[in-house]
């Protein structure tokens, strides 16, 4: 098992925005998914295209649910280790912009590969996540990320620029989106989605800089 743990890239800012982030999350989930009704919640907040025109509102709705303690776990672990970054970089009101964008980008971008008519609804804050691993890839690439790799039970310790951390990882969300079977339910296409998104406003905020300077 492969598990980045900590990156060396330092905040000057307490990041209150990833943290309230997390907590929302984690409060929302806690909520929904030990009430009887979480299937019902789920086809009403989540995302579907045929609900998109009646109920607006499941574009960002659907990025705080979550289907279980992995998935909760695995997105607010990566928004941890990249979002404190990402927010004191831009600010909390443009990382917030970002954080949203992404996963409603992310959403959509599912939908185009996959289908239009799936009733199959969408949970999940990791096209958001994605987006600010996205702009984590743009503006710090050379970060250093702590890692730990088990071979059985031996951890093996290392680091990897951000560059190729975050890099694989895109790489490897494109061959799962593409020979996903009809019983893969993971939105690799609302990761990808939010992850170019990220990188691409990036890239945007750097430019509009420039070209004020």
């Amino acid at each position: 098992m492969f598990f980045p743990y900590r990156d060396e890239n330092r905040s000057r800012r307490f990041p209150v925005l990833t943290l309230a982030l997390i907590a929302l999350n984690v409060h929302i989930f806690l909520n929904s998914y030990t009430a009887e009704s979480f299937e019902a919640t789920v086809i009403h907040l989540g995302y579907t295209p045929p609900a998109l025109l009646s109920r607006p509102y499941i574009l960002i709705t659907s990025i705080f649910l979550h289907s279980g303690w992995l998935h909760l776990i695995s997105n607010m672990w990566f928004l941890w280790l990249f979002g404190d970054n990402i927010e004191d970089q831009f600010g909390r009101l443009r990382f917030l912009g970002l954080y949203l964008f992404a996963g409603v980008v992310g959403n959509f971008t599912h939908t185009f590969f996959t289908g239009f008519d799936s009733a199959a609804p969408v949970i999940g804050a990791s096209g958001a996540v994605a987006g600010i691993m996205g702009s984590y890839f743009i503006q710090f690439p050379l970060a250093r990320v702590r890692c730990v790799l088990f071979i059985i039970f031996y951890p093996i310790f290392f680091r990897l620029r951000a560059l190729w951390l975050l890099g694989f990882w895109m790489a490897l969300e494109f061959y799962q989106a593409l020979s996903a079977s009809p019983g893969d339910y993971v939105a690799h296409w609302a990761h990808i989605g939010g992850f170019l998104l990220g990188a691409l406003w990036t890239v945007g905020q750097r430019s509009s800089r420039w070209s004020k300077s």
